[in-house]
């Protein structure tokens, strides 16, 4: 027989999910796929894929049969696909008769089952069996597809598709495991270490890249890679002197997670550990006797030693990647974060980053100086965005979607401290963040807040809303006032302007408070107690206006935006493609 082209028609068949394997199968792989180049170039398949729902979607597949006489019949079929999942089963249907227009007498029957498995971008395999076609003698077919663009002198690069390379076994540092595709690592990385976006990675025990005062390493984590950690007790920690270089693409991103695909009711948070990244920027711990390059700290869980004296260390690159599903409970005191960056140096590179679904913080900066542009926090357990030690970096563009049913005094947005041990501890965490929305959910039992800024922290932000939380604002600790200065009189290392506030209670004040919250507020320009009129994340035409980032203040690492928020508005918004979740 032979198999023609046609575009996918929504027809009606069995929806099965396939078996785990490396490749997610998605947009990448639309397009018409020929058996060739060796075969007959006039045959092939039509592939569709339509998403719906978080690391979900289906893919539709259509040919056009001859028949042993010559005479055609439409085959068609289309099958649930879960991302990282690239051996499918479909059940397929023949179509025959019929008419566009009109009344139709067109006829839907069985014709076989199909597996498939999708190799790379440049190749996949199809296996039809249980044919059962009228106008077809054969019960099998086999087929080695190619894409037609190929066939036409267009190269599929990595740039149209990630998946270049087909999987033939598990390197030398990692073990082949049971599943399909799908390799394991455990114990120390060293050298240079690819995990390449053909196989599944699963991670055994705390996975350490590099030593810490030892042989170091160079993790590289292609885009469309999938690394998940199946128990509490895995996680990805790379130490110091070591780096990661995690580059996914808006269309293939680097996802750390769990054992579960989004979709499955068992994903959740909790289901591994997290990731971590330990630096040699200064942390503020020691105290002034102790010279930066000696001072150190032990990250939660065993994931290394942190801290040093090099403010523009690199520890690499983490551009378009997801954390998901982390931060097992170790026990009360000691949980892993959905990205621990520890005593982290500005030479590292943190943009397009989302951490969903964590149990306990969603990023916690301990000291340093790393900088971060597009980051998404959502459902988060605890804190979204969480610092201390220290840190003295710059964010811009942050959207927070608290999740509403975080455990008693652990909703907020954001919990800020210098250091618990010592309020005036320097360097003193004082970041500069600027677009960020803040967005708290209805709860019943517990006080929930959009910002706790403590325990003698500094902080410059401008161009915020917070919103949806009981309460927006709380400044705590006598060491953060009167490292503020006062309302009419500030020193500068506590400021907030052009900031649009709406909670149940925007401020939340205590007796002994050094001020009031409302008045530092207040004293600051551009501050609004205003509704921020937001459509789900997003600014509508009703959203009050905010006037620019002022430059002084800002610094080059700032895109001086005159508005209020994560967004400027829905269209073109860089959160399309590469995250996920967003309500």
């Amino acid at each position: 027989m032979k198999l023609g082209i046609l575009k996918a028609a929504l027809l009606g068949g069995v929806l099965v999910a396939g078996s785990a394997a490396a490749i997610t199968v998605d947009e990448n792989f639309e397009g018409q796929w020929y058996n060739g180049p060796a075969g007959d170039n006039g045959t092939g398949w039509q592939f569709d894929y339509i998403k719906t729902g978080p690391e979900r979607g289906v893919i539709f597949v259509t040919g056009f049969v001859y028949g042993d006489d010559g005479s055609p019949t439409w085959v068609t079929g289309n099958s649930v696909v879960l991302d990282g999942e690239s051996n499918l089963s479909i059940d397929l249907i023949e179509v025959t008769d019929g008419a566009f227009v009109g009344a139709s007498d067109r006829a839907v029957n069985a014709f076989g089952s199909a597996e498939l498995d999708f190799k790379s971008c440049r190749s996949l395999s199809m296996d039809i069996s249980n044919i059962s076609s009228a106008f077809i003698s054969e019960t099998e077919a086999s087929f080695d597809l190619q894409p037609a663009d190929e066939i036409g002198g267009f190269v599929r690069d990595a740039s149209v598709c990630p998946y270049q390379t087909e999987f033939t076994g598990c390197p030398a540092f990692a073990t082949t495991t049971a599943q399909p595709k799908t390799c394991a690592i455990s114990g120390t990385l060293t050298g240079d270490v690819t995990l390449t976006n053909d196989t599944n990675w699963v991670l055994q025990g705390g996975v350490f890249v590099g030593e810490d005062g030892g042989a170091t390493a160079n993790l590289t984590v292609e885009p469309g890679t999938r690394v998940l950690g199946v128990t509490g007790n895995d996680f990805l920690a790379v130490q110091r002197g070591s780096k990661i270089f995690a580059e996914g693409t808006a269309n293939a991103p680097v996802v750390f997670t769990g054992p579960f695909n989004a979709s499955d009711p068992s994903a959740g948070a909790g289901n591994w550990g997290g990731l971590v990244i330990n630096g040699q920027a200064p942390i503020n711990i020691c105290g002034d006797e102790v010279p930066f390059a000696q001072c150190e700290d032990v990250g939660e869980g065993g994931s290394g030693n942190f801290g040093g004296d090099d403010p523009t260390d690199s520890s690499g690159v983490l551009k378009y990647v997801r954390v998901q599903f982390g931060g097992f409970r170790i026990n009360d005191e000691d949980e892993l974060n959905g990205i621990a960056f520890q005593g982290v140096g500005s030479g590292t590179t943190v943009e397009y980053v989302q951490v969903h679904a964590n149990e306990d913080d969603g990023i916690e900066f301990f000291g340093g100086t790393v900088n971060a542009k597009y980051l998404v926090l959502t459902g988060i357990r605890d804190d979204s965005l969480d610092w201390t030690h220290g840190w003295d970096g710059n964010v811009q563009y942050v959207l927070v979607q608290q999740d509403p049913n975080a455990a008693a005094d652990k909703e907020r947005g954001i919990e800020a401290d210098n250091f618990e041990d010592n309020n005036d501890a320097t360097p003193r965490s004082q970041p500069s963040i600027a677009n960020a929305t803040f967005i708290g959910g209805p709860s019943d039992n517990k006080t929930t807040t959009g910002m706790v800024l403590r325990r003698g922290t500094g902080f410059n932000m401008t161009n915020v809303i917070v919103t949806g939380f009981e309460r927006c604002l709380d400044l705590d600790s006598d060491a953060t006032f009167a490292a503020a200065g006062s309302p009419d009189n500030l020193t500068g290392t506590a400021t907030m302007e052009n900031t649009i506030i709406s909670c149940d209670v925007n401020f939340d004040e205590e007796a002994e408070d050094a001020f009031s919250v409302q008045a530092f507020f207040e004293a600051q320009m551009g501050n609004q107690v205003a509704d921020p009129a937001l459509d789900g994340i997003y600014p509508t035409a009703n959203t009050p206006g905010v006037m620019a980032i002022d430059s002084d203040k800002f610094g080059s690492f700032f895109d001086k935006t005159n508005y209020a928020g994560a967004f400027k508005s829905q269209v073109g918004a860089w959160t399309n493609g590469w995250t996920e979740f967003l309500d």
